[in-house]
């Protein structure tokens, strides 16, 4: 199998890559034990069935809303609550409203999502109460919805870490309220059918989905795989690139015709015949792709499933995993006093209800190790100690080649520094050494802000100050061949990407620099993408970099660092002024426009292909 290259030749090859002797290994997997099935869930995951009293499903989702989710003036409710929520509902309708909160994942057990029919008149949904400025939804993280069908229109009024996957919404799909500031987000393999409202998002990624229309919302909006203009000809903003106006002033549409590799993430469905039954359903690899595709791939019954309890430890998990189970982590935090160790090929880790992974002892918390071809890790929130760790997720060293053939997932997986305190630290959030990797919805984020022991204190009593929370980079990456859709990377105290293997590729980046430097660090010209020297491949689609020097004047030279011979290959990159002081002379490499306090440029693109005009 010929992997494709970024800007290269196409192959035409749409195929499950998973041979025979995949399928084998992932479900014989080493000679542990037969697990029970169904398991038994913590009290964090609840189960639903079309059978229950709907009052009394109303009741449970809306307590789990007054804990994490609860809106008014203030900062939001439960941004750094220790609750998480996993709500699973079996086939079937269900005519209740769920409003989702922190650390809530509401997601369908069939294998399709049209299994599960949400037809209640708001149905699953996040809203914005807040302040529209003040947060807004500009702090609306950590939250996911997946795999059912909702009748009608739908609301998704999020900021980063707030996937929706594998959804067929038969209405319209709003990515706002209100005037509600937003800074997201994520929408893969779906199906809508009516309009998509962009409303007031600064960014947006979207890959492998099919729309009736799209209103683009702020700044720029990147859309990988698209079915829909394929059927809506007249849609010539998802057609092509452009280049234009919104609402809110200059925007672009960066459109990539297809998917270059990837494959969906798992997900737990209930067997037909047995709805008390439960399986892990792996997708397979598709190339040059495009348009949502809801095979379930291969199906792992729990059997060869561990599953996970809140206060497991680390040792115990990796016992699981050395014996060849696939582990699902429930929702809770967990403290791990060692990584999470993924040894054997296709070997899988999924976490429910944004179960966050905890570093305790200055060690990483997921680690892929050499050998460990085909493994996916999903789900999850990698949280830094107090004690510094090298990197929070380590994928392979220097001996880890990967193969084309079986690639390794990460899907969506989010990484903090602070945020719960303002005294952990790590050096690099996520570390790459393996090659034929693919990210999908990463967001890697030394926290801007911190609980105070308040949680309705305005944000400004608990903002991270110089000398705290210390973490040098976002990503780093060696290996050859990372490809990954929806990175966001923000506020560390270096570089905030360094990427230095061959053939890399990124679709959409969001990057907002550190509030808390001084001038010292553009001095030491640091930048928020970098490509290092050498280097003679790699491509990079809609890179947005915005800035905030909240407490000293600094002036970056450039946002961006490649290689002379890159330079052409960062299409559609942006840069933004937010507030504060100084900003950033020039694009990428000393070029291109630069933005600040000092004049009104406040909003600048650069290397623009795009049609000006809709033909």
């Amino acid at each position: 199998v010929v992997w494709p290259s970024p800007g290269g030749p196409r192959s035409v090859l749409h195929a499950n890559l998973h041979a025979a002797c995949v399928v084998l290994s992932l479900g014989m997997l080493g000679g542990a034990s037969a697990q029970a099935n169904p398991p038994l869930w913590p009290p964090s995951v609840t189960i639903f069935s079309p059978d229950m009293n709907m009052t009394m499903v109303q009741e449970q989702v809306d307590l789990a809303w007054m804990t994490n989710g609860k809106q008014g003036k203030g900062s939001p409710f439960g941004q750094f609550s220790t609750s998480h929520f996993a709500f699973l509902f079996k086939p079937g309708s269900y005519s209740v409203d769920v409003p989702i909160g922190y650390y809530t994942q509401v997601a369908g057990l069939g294998v399709s999502p049209d299994d599960v029919l949400f037809d209640g008149p708001r149905g699953p949904h996040v809203p914005c109460d807040y302040d529209p400025q003040r947060p807004g939804a500009l702090d609306s993280f950590w939250r996911s919805a997946e795999n059912f069908k909702r009748s009608g229109d739908m609301l998704w009024a999020v900021s980063q870490a707030s996937p929706l996957r594998r959804v067929h919404i038969t209405g319209d799909l709003a990515l706002g309220e209100h005037t509600c500031w937003s800074s997201g987000g994520y929408l893969s393999n779906s199906v809508v059918k009516g309009s998509v409202d962009g409303g007031t998002q600064q960014q947006w990624f979207a890959r492998s989905a099919e729309v009736g229309s799209w209103r683009v919302g702020g700044w720029s909006t990147v859309v990988v795989g698209m079915d829909g203009p394929k059927q809506h000809p007249e849609q010539c903003d998802l057609r092509t690139t452009t280049c234009g106006t919104s609402p809110y002033g200059p925007q672009q549409t960066v459109v990539v015709d297809e998917v270059p590799v990837v494959a969906e993430k798992p997900f737990v469905s209930v067997d037909a015949a047995d709805t008390s039954k439960f399986s892990l359903n792996v997708p397979g690899v598709r190339l040059n792709s495009s348009g949502a595709d809801w095979s379930a791939g291969i199906s792992i019954p729990f059997e060869q499933v561990y599953v996970t309890w809140p206060g497991d430890s680390a040792s115990l998990i990796n016992i699981r995993l050395s014996l060849g189970l696939h582990v699902v982590v429930t929702p809770g935090i967990y403290a791990l006093d060692e990584p999470l160790r993924l040894s054997n090929p296709n070997q899988i880790l999924l976490c429910l209800g944004i179960a966050t992974l905890q570093s305790s002892n200055g060690n990483a918390v997921v680690s892929v190790l050499p050998g460990a071809d085909g493994a996916r890790v999903a789900g999850c929130l990698l949280e830094a100690g107090n004690v510094s760790t090298e990197a929070l997720l380590q994928w392979g060293d220097e001996t880890s080649e990967g193969t084309s053939s079986n690639p390794g997932f990460l899907q969506d997986i989010f990484v903090r520094v602070g945020g719960p305190t303002n005294t952990a630290s790590a050096e690099t959030m996520v570390r790459i050494n393996a090659s034929y990797v693919v990210g999908d919805h990463l967001w890697l984020w030394r926290a801007d802000h911190y609980d105070s022991g308040n949680s309705m204190a305005p944000i400004e009593d608990s903002i991270t100050m110089l000398g705290e929370l210390g973490c040098d980079h976002g990503l780093v990456v060696t290996g050859h061949n990372v490809t990954i859709y929806g990175l966001a990377v923000e506020h560390t105290l270096k570089d905030q990407v360094v990427w230095s293997g061959e053939g890399g590729a990124v679709y959409f980046y969001q990057c907002e620099c550190p509030y808390d430097v001084t001038s010292e660090w553009a001095d030491k010209g640091y930048v928020a993408y970098r490509v290092d020297e050498g280097v003679r491949s790699h491509i990079a689609y809609g890179i947005g970099v915005y800035t905030y020097f909240r407490d000293h004047e600094v002036w970056m030279e450039t946002a961006i660092r490649t290689p002379t011979v890159v330079q052409r290959s960062i299409v559609q990159p942006f840069l933004t002024f937010l507030n504060g002081h100084g900003g950033i002379r020039s694009t990428i490499n000393g070029v291109g426009p630069g933005v600040g306090e000092a004049g009104s440029f406040e909003l600048q693109f650069f290397n623009n292909d795009c049609s000006w005009e809709c033909r």
